[in-house]
C-alpha cells in the first residue's frame, strides 16, 4: 500500500467509511452477523487492495493461506520436526524463486536461463510472518484452529502487506478474538502515528531522497569527502524516514481497525551502541531473527565462540533477507562484526562517554548503509572518499552534487528524535507522548509536509 498515492488515499477513505458504517456504529454492533464478519471484510478488502497492484500475485497469498490452513493442525498434533522443516521449505519456495533465482543464474553463469520476474509486493514480510506462525504452532504458543479466512487475514492484512512490519500470529489472532476497543486514546494515538508517518515520508524521505538519488545518479567517482558524507548521511535519514514512516502509518491504520501492533522503530539514531541500534531499528525483523534463529541456535548460552558465530550468522542472513547481492551480505556482516566486538569489550566500552559512543555508532551505521544502498564497487569508492583515502579532501566548487541542502534537511529527522512525537512503552507498543511542545512542533511539520512535499518516491522497502 502506497499510503501517499492519491488513488490509494481514495481507496482508504472508501474502506474506512464502509468499515465504520458497517462495524463501528452503535446500531451495527447490535447485529451479530456484522460483528462476526468484520475480520472477513478486512481480509477481502486486503485481497482487493493487493490485486489493485498486480492481480496474479494474489495467487501467492492463497497459496500461503492454504498451506497454513492444512499444515497447522498436522504440525500441532504430530510434533514432528521433519514436518516443520517441510512446511518451512514450502513457505520459502516462492521467496527463494522470485528473489534469488536470477541472482543464482548469474552466479553460475547459465546463459539464457534468467527470467523476467516481478518481485511480489511484501513477499519477504508475509513469508517470515508465516514461518513464525508455523514455529509458534510447533512450540504450542499459538492455537492451530484458525479458519482459512483468519489465516488469509494474517497474511494479507493490508496495512503491513507492502512493507511490513513482520506480523506475529499472537498479535493478529489475539485481536481477532478480542479486538482493541476504539477509545479517544486509541483514536488519538492512531491519528498521531499516521500523521507522524506522513511527515516522515512527505517532508523528509521524498525531499531528501531526491537529492540523494541525484548525487548517486551522477556517480560517486568524482565526489569529494563532503559530497560523500552528505550523500550517505542523507540516505541514512531517507531510509529511516521512509521505512519508519510506512511502519508508523501501518500501525496507526491497524489500530483504527482494532489491531494493536508493536512499534517497529524506536528512534534508532539515538543509539550509542550497535546493540542498542538493533533494539530500536526494524524491531519486528530483529526480534524475528532473535526468536526464530538466534535462540534456537543456542543464543548466548554456549561458549563465547559459538555465541559470536550465532551473531554473525543471524546478521548475514538478515542482510541476505533484504536482497541478493554481496552488498547486502556485507552490510549484515558489518553489523555482526561490530556486535561481536561490543560483546568482547563488554562493560569497558560502556565506560566511554555516551556522546563519543553515539558518534562512533553513527559513523559505523552510515558507512554500513553505503553497502546497502550502492553496488559493492561504488560502496568501496564512497567509503574511501568518506575517510579521505583517495586525495579528494577538498570541495570542488563547480560540483554538481548537493551538499548544503541535504545538511539543512537533516534538521527534520533531528526534530523527530529530539521531540519523540510518540514513545514506546516497556511492552514495545507505541504510546502518546504528552509533550505539548512536541505537539506544536509536529503541527508545524504537518503543515510543512503538505505544503512542501517532495516528488513522490516509492517506499524503499517495497523492493524487499
Amino acid at each position: 500500500m502506497h499510503f501517499t498515492n492519491n488513488i490509494v488515499i481514495l481507496e482508504l477513505a472508501l474502506f474506512f467509511t464502509l468499515y465504520f458504517l458497517l462495524f463501528q456504529l452503535p446500531q451495527a454492533k447490535k447485529i451479530p452477523l456484522l460483528v462476526h464478519s468484520k475480520n472477513h471484510f478486512i481480509a477481502i478488502a486486503s485481497i482487493l487492495f493487493y490485486a489493485s497492484w498486480y492481480p496474479p500475485a494474489i495467487l501467492l497469498l492463497f497459496y500461503h493461506a492454504l498451506l497454513g490452513r492444512y499444515s497447522a493442525k498436522r504440525l500441532a498434533y504430530t510434533k514432528s520436526k521433519k514436518n516443520l522443516w517441510i512446511v518451512i521449505g514450502l513457505a520459502l519456495l516462492p521467496l527463494l524463486f522470485f528473489k534469488y533465482y536470477n541472482y543464482f543464474i548469474e552466479l553460475v553463469a547459465l546463459q539464457g536461463a534468467s527470467l523476467d520476474l516481478i518481485l511480489p509486493l511484501g513477499l519477504s514480510f508475509y513469508t517470515f510472518s508465516m514461518i513464525g506462525y508455523y514455529i509458534d504452532i510447533y512450540n504450542k504458543e499459538v492455537d492451530s484452529n484458525q479458519s482459512f479466512l483468519d489465516i488469509l487475514l494474517f497474511i494479507a492484512f493490508w496495512p503491513h502487506l507492502a512493507a511490513g512490519p513482520i506480523l506475529r500470529a499472537k498479535n493478529i489472532f489475539g485481536n481477532i478474538s478480542k479486538e482493541e476497543q476504539l477509545t479517544r486514546t486509541t483514536i488519538t494515538l492512531a491519528l498521531l502515528l499516521i500523521f507522524v508517518g506522513l511527515v516522515k515520508k512527505l517532508l523528509i524521505a521524498d525531499n531528501i531522497g531526491a537529492y540523494v538519488n541525484w548525487n548517486i545518479s551522477y556517480g560517486v567517482e568524482s565526489m569529494s569527502i563532503v559530497d560523500a558524507w552528505a550523500t550517505m548521511l542523507g540516505f541514512s535519514a531517507q531510509i529511516y524516514a521512509d521505512f519508519s514512516g510506512y511502519s508508523d502509518m501501518a500501525i496507526g491504520f491497524a489500530l483504527l481497525m482494532g489491531f494493536r501492533l508493536p512499534a517497529n522503530f524506536n528512534y534508532p539514531y539515538l543509539a550509542t551502541t550497535i546493540t542498542e541500534f538493533w533494539h530500536r531499528w526494524h524491531i519486528s525483523l530483529s526480534t524475528w531473527f532473535r526468536d526464530y534463529i538466534y535462540f534456537p541456535l543456542g543464543g548466548s548460552r554456549g561458549k563465547s565462540y559459538r555465541t559470536y558465530f550465532n551473531i554473525m550468522l543471524v546478521f548475514i542472513l538478515s542482510g541476505i533477507w533484504h536482497g541478493a547481492g554481496i552488498g547486502f551480505a556485507i552490510w549484515g556482516a558489518i553489523h555482526g562484526i561490530i556486535l561481536v566486538i561490543e560483546k568482547l569489550l563488554g562493560k569497558e566500552y560502556l565506560k566511554i562517554y555516551s556522546s563519543l559512543r553515539w558518534l562512533i555508532t553513527m559513523m559505523l551505521i552510515v558507512v554500513a548503509w553505503s553497502f546497502f544502498r550502492l553496488e559493492y564497487s561504488e560502496a568501496i569508492i564512497i567509503v574511501q572518499k568518506m575517510f579521505g583515502l583517495d586525495n579528494s579532501l577538498f570541495i570542488n566548487h563547480s560540483s554538481p552534487y548537493y551538499q548544503f541542502v541535504i545538511f539543512m534537511m537533516l534538521i527534520y529527522p533531528l526534530l523527530d528524535h529530539l521531540f519523540t512525537f510518540y514513545q514506546v512503552n516497556k511492552e514495545g507498543y507505541p504510546i502518546i507522548n504528552k509533550n505539548r511542545i512536541g505537539f506544536i512542533v509536529l503541527s508545524v511539520l504537518i503543515l510543512l509536509a503538505f505544503t512542501f512535499s517532495g516528488d513522490p518516491l516509492p517506499f524503499i522497502y517495497f523492493d524487499f
